[in-house]
């Protein structure tokens, strides 16, 4: 027998040896994607904050964003939609802002969609209540 042909017991064990390093390295491999998403850090308003009308909307980001490819959009009282069209251009790369119109009243979400750089999508909600502007007087 030749020093460098293996038994067969020796065959099965590299193969063993083999499929093991396999499974790792894909249960590895699979971690970069998780990490891949964009997720919300911090928003303005903040989620469930109640607050008189903002002025805007700011979603910031984990990674850099694919700026012309997110939208986001506001549903208020009575289930009304407001589309953000016009986003700031002096964001940074991880960050959209909106300017928002006069809001009346009551309870908003603002929903968002984005893409991260590196091509994955991710979809989420941010909560928050507008209330009427204490009187003059009452502060």
């Amino acid at each position: 027998m030749s020093p460098f042909r293996l038994s067969r017991a020796g065959r099965h064990l590299r193969l063993a040896v083999l499929v093991v390093l396999g499974m790792i390295g894909a249960c590895l491999g699979g971690l970069p994607d998780a990490r891949a998403h964009a997720i919300i850090l911090e928003s303005a308003p903040r989620h469930e904050e109640v607050l008189p009308s903002p002025k805007r909307l700011v979603l910031r980001f984990n990674s850099r964003l694919e700026k012309p490819l997110c939208s986001a959009q506001l549903v208020g009282p009575r289930q009304k939609t407001i589309v953000l069209l016009r986003q700031e251009a002096d964001t940074q790369a991880d960050t959209l802002a909106y300017p928002l119109p006069p809001l009346e009243p009551g309870p908003y979400q603002a929903r968002w969609k984005v893409m991260a750089a590196d091509g994955h999508v991710t979809e989420g909600v941010v909560l928050f209540t507008v209330v009427a502007p204490a009187p003059a007087g009452k502060r």
